[in-house]
This record gives structure tokens, sequence and C-alpha cells, in this order.
């Protein structure tokens, strides 16, 4: 009894550390979210996760807003006649049993409009809708990016974004 109450505390410990929100109705599962920091004088920040599709149908993105935040977008970052494009997206389809990243310099979630950049420590409350009106709320930490992979905003055209 005491080993099975001890295995059960440190699978919460575990699970706890890296937040995850199950949807039930749409057999989803999301993991690994964060939101990027930023400086308190950014316009913008930014939102990823890993998406497991458990399901045999595609579940399909098509709004997203974020407690905090004037308004928020799904969007595609990529390369386009060498140079690197942000696009929003009307709507994210994700495959049936898969898993589906949003990271940096792909898909991902952008922020506008801060009340207030989010701090490191912090969560932000994002809400996704789905094609079947179903809403799905999730809380995401925001961490500072230690990767690699960091995207260079400086050199991105910006000039076809719409955010009204």
């Amino acid at each position: 009894m005491q080993k099975s109450i001890i295995t059960t505390l440190i699978a919460t410990a575990i699970f706890s550390t890296a937040p995850t929100f199950a949807a039930e109705k749409t057999n989803m599962m999301i993991m690994d979210s964060w939101v990027r920091a930023a400086p308190p004088s950014a316009k913008v920040q930014a939102a990823f996760f890993t998406l497991m599709n458990h399901s045999d149908k595609p579940i399909v993105f098509t709004d997203v807003e974020a407690q905090g935040f004037g308004h928020s977008e799904l969007h595609l970052s990529s390369k386009k006649d060498g140079v690197m494009v942000m696009e929003k997206q009307q709507q994210i389809t994700i495959p049936a049993n898969t898993v589906f990243q949003f990271k940096p310099g792909s898909y991902h979630v952008m922020l506008l409009e801060p009340n207030k950049i989010a701090a490191p420590g912090e969560q932000v409350t994002i809400s996704f809708t789905l094609l079947s009106g179903e809403k799905i709320t999730t809380k995401m930490p925001v961490k500072r990016d230690n990767s690699k992979t960091k995207m260079d905003h400086s050199k991105m055209d910006h000039s076809n974004m719409k955010h009204d």
C-alpha cells in the first residue's frame, strides 16, 4: 500500500511540472505548452504546444482567444523566396491519430495587443474554438526560450499581415 502511494505521489509530481490538457469530446491532448517570454515593451507574444489527436477524425482549429490580450491569431511561419514570413491561418487541421507541434518557425499562436506582457512564471489562459463549435481552454506557462531555434523577427516581412 505504501509503495502505491509513493508511486502515485511521484507520478503526480512528474505530470504537474508539464502542463497537459485532455479534451474528452475531441479525444485530444495538449501538452508541453508554453508562451515565449518577451520584454515589457513588446507588442506581441507567441504560444507553442504539442497536440495529440487520438481520434480517427481530424480536429480543426478555427479560432483562438487569450485572456489579457486584445486578440489572438493562429499563424504559420515559413520561408518564401528566401525571406521568413508569418501568415494568419483561418483554420488549422490536425490529422487523425497524429502528434502535431506548434513550434517556433512553424505553426503557433500569436498573442496580440497585450494588456501587459506576461512575465516568466505567469500563466496565460488560451481558448481554442474547434470547427465543431467546442471550446478547449488551457493554461500555458510563460517561459524564456532557451532553444537554438529562436526566430529573428527583425528580418520578417510583416507587411501583408492584417490584424482586423
